[in-house]
């Protein structure tokens, strides 16, 4: 693979995690160039997918979603748990994950037993128009992904899709999200393995509207992963 490597003019990393991965394996930094994915959001959310988005989190708060594949590398699991948690303090939450996988049947067992049948809503299909309601609607993007089965996030467009809506996230810290989501201002990265440490740092986005704030600093990022600015990275390697 080193030599197939050392044959490419540039080779092209999504994230800065990638790079060093292979950079790792013994090719040679100055040839690789880290040009993040581009982003299609924010598309506008016409009145069905606005009422769509109102009837699943009514007058809930904090609103939390997640868009993603069920799979154990997304943590969904610790996510519930940490609901639990957070209802004495937020007696109002509601969750929505949108994305079906193998974990389907997991979580839906677990959300059961841990009796968060009116706060968590799972939702397998959906509208694009469904799917860019709820996340316009919500307060806070949650997908704190961990290391699974040597799978691990190599970027996280999912964060800049929320980013474009104005949401900030909160990440995983073991994977190329980094360059998705900028601790302390366009979300936060955490141990999605640790509870106590996605508790903490869920209150934190919360304390004092802080969400709010770190979403409009989100929005302003999300800007910066338009295609045509991606694309023109692409143009001056050529």
């Amino acid at each position: 693979m080193i030599n197939a490597l050392n044959k490419a003019n540039f080779i092209i990393a999504n994230s800065d995690f990638t790079k060093n991965l292979a950079t790792k394996l013994g090719y040679e930094n100055k040839n690789i160039k880290i040009i993040n994915p581009g982003c299609n959001y924010p598309i506008q959310v016409n009145k069905d997918g606005k009422k769509f988005a109102e009837n699943i989190f009514e007058n809930a708060f904090p609103k939390l979603i997640t868009v993603s594949r069920l799979d154990g590398r997304k943590s969904h699991k610790n996510v519930l748990m940490t609901i639990k948690n957070l209802l004495p303090k937020f007696p109002k939450l509601r969750y929505v994950s949108i994305g079906d996988g193998d974990e389907k049947n997991n979580l839906e067992k677990l959300r059961n037993e841990l009796g968060l049948m009116d706060q968590v809503r799972f939702i397998y299909k959906s509208t694009e128009q469904e799917k860019i309601g709820l996340l316009e609607k919500s307060d806070i993007f949650v997908m704190p992904s961990v290391v699974y089965k040597k799978s691990v996030e190599g970027f996280g467009i999912t964060f800049i899709e929320a980013a474009s809506y104005g949401k900030p996230s909160i990440a995983g810290k073991f994977g190329g999200e980094a360059d998705a989501v900028l601790e302390g201002k366009t979300g936060y990265l955490c141990d999605g393995n640790d509870l106590n440490n996605l508790y903490e740092t869920l209150l934190k986005v919360l304390d004092n509207d802080n969400y709010k704030k770190l979403g409009a600093n989100a929005l302003e990022f999300s800007k910066n992963f338009s295609w045509n600015k991606i694309i023109k990275k692409y143009i001056e390697l050529i």
